[in-house]
């Protein structure tokens, strides 16, 4: 880092601004992982600050990859967890069991990795033999959807043939009361909706008999949408966040037949299928990376106050530095979050590149990020040794230009603390105007209100259990806050 970028960066801490190195995305070297190579798909935080991994791993000296493993809450590996072999997917908790897709199935584990005998090995059933695996879905009761290109031969109920739907029970065994679901290629990615139903991405032109785009809707027993029209006919959608009005982001390298030529890599899908004209879609590029198909967006979450993250195979975004990861508003617009902030490149021995694979809360402090890179530049820290996996400081998730640290503020009390919902807040000066403003531990908004008088009544009975911090704001600044947990 040069001296002045050192200097820009301090003042910037001096003066709570909203810079990248600040809280919420500081980095904290406490954490660093000895994974040398190569990618880290998914991760489970467990109870304890335990962080189970599931990609393609090696440590020093490991002859082999290892599908799995659990980290110790200073990132080092946990040996008391059991090795499993054939992980590699996506990492589902439910109840005190891990779901985790494999090469081309699903297994159930327990929370120390043994395998959950409750839960059969899927082609150990009758009337299933896996294929080609993709995504999976668990439902609350621990049943499970499961895409790709599987074999079915139930010649009772007359399912036999390819199948790219297919439900099991919450034991492993084919739902045989459901109605499978085929097309004529394959499903790869897929996620809920609002409505109980499911958008999905394939390579296929029709899906039980209605003609459909690679990216198109399915209801809740996984009969397609007629009205939902993607137009895309190449490439893959590789994550998708649908809201409650129907629209739905998708994230990828696709196109669509409206415009052949142009790669999209962020939309969002009107209930129609067309492209939403609100959203501005970002520009992602990279000048190091190798990749064939170009920058990619691989997982999008939300974030706080309608800004969601966007995480993939990038270095810049409207040609501002993002390595790896930003954030954006409802519009599209690019957030100052992560400005020269990132991850650095990896070298697995065809491409070059770093990328983010997605983002978790941890504890009440943190949140953890993972992928396939080596280092991270918090733009004060640029720490090469962060690899994989790496733990950046939470915040206190303010949106205003200047802030105080959460416990200060001159004259102000909540209590009980502890609480069991209902706070008294007390303030020695009242500001015009002020409001108080209560986030969650994801920093989401669950309470914004005038503030009444030097003493007033904070209701939290329904916003649940939880760590939240309580704030009052005047004028765009915080003048006071305050951690409290409801429980």
């Amino acid at each position: 880092m040069t001296p002045s970028r050192c200097m820009q960066a301090l003042a910037g801490l001096l003066l709570a601004s909203t810079a990248c190195a600040q809280v919420p995305f500081a980095l904290d070297t406490t954490f660093r992982t000895t994974i040398v190579e190569s990618n880290v798909n998914s991760v489970l935080v467990q109870q304890g600050g335990l962080t189970v991994l599931s990609g393609n791993m090696k440590l020093p000296g490991d002859l082999y990859f290892r599908a799995g493993m659990r980290l110790l809450p200073n990132g080092a590996m946990d040996e008391t967890f059991a090795p499993v072999p054939n992980m590699g997917g996506k990492l589902t908790g439910w109840n005190d069991r891990i779901y985790v897709g494999i090469s081309s199935a699903v297994k159930r584990l327990f929370a120390n990795g043994h395998i959950d005998p409750g839960f059969i090995f899927m082609d150990a059933g009758p009337y299933f033999s896996s294929l080609a695996g993709g995504d999976y879905h668990v439902y609350p009761d621990g049943r499970v959807l499961m895409s790709g290109r599987h074999i079915l031969s139930d010649t009772v109920r007359g399912l036999v043939g390819y199948y790219n739907l297919v439900w099991f029970s919450n034991e492993g065994y084919l739902d045989t009361t459901r109605t499978h679901r085929r097309g004529n290629g394959n499903v790869f990615q897929f996620a809920p909706l609002p409505d109980g139903g499911f958008i999905c991405q394939g390579t296929g032109s029709e899906f039980e008999g209605v003609p459909v785009g690679r990216i198109f809707k399915v209801d809740s027993v996984g009969v397609p949408d007629p009205g939902f029209q993607s137009d895309v006919f190449s490439g893959s959608a590789y994550t998708f966040l649908s809201l409650a009005d129907g629209r739905v982001y998708a994230g990828g390298n696709f196109r669509r037949n409206a415009d052949p030529l142009d790669t999209l890599r962020l939309v969002r899908f009107m209930p129609d299928g067309s492209l939403d004209p609100t959203f501005s879609r970002p520009n992602f590029t990279f000048v190091n990376g190798t990749y064939p198909v170009g920058p990619s967006v691989t997982e999008m979450t939300p974030f706080e106050d309608g800004k969601y993250f966007v995480m993939g195979s990038f270095e810049f975004v409207n040609g501002q530095p993002r390595r790896g990861i930003c954030v954006i508003d409802s519009i599209g617009a690019l957030m100052d979050e992560f400005n020269e902030c990132g991850v650095g490149p990896f070298d697995d021995g065809l491409f070059v590149a770093g990328s983010v694979h997605g983002i978790a809360p941890y504890g009440d402090d943190h949140w953890l990020i993972w992928g396939s890179y080596l280092g991270y530049d918090d733009g004060v820290i640029n720490d090469p040794d962060q690899r994989f996996v790496t733990r950046l400081h939470r915040g206190d998730f303010t949106t205003s230009t200047a802030t105080l640290s959460v416990g200060e503020g001159p004259g102000m009390k909540l209590y009980p603390n502890p609480s069991t919902g209902v706070l008294h807040l007390s303030v020695e000066e009242h500001p015009r105007n002020a409001v108080v403003h209560v986030r969650d531990a994801l920093g989401r908004t669950v309470l914004q209100r005038p503030l009444i008088s030097h003493y007033n009544t904070v209701d939290l009975t329904t916003a649940g259990r939880g760590v939240y911090v309580v704030s009052v704001v005047a004028a765009g600044v915080r003048i006071a806050a305050q951690r409290v947990v409801v429980e």
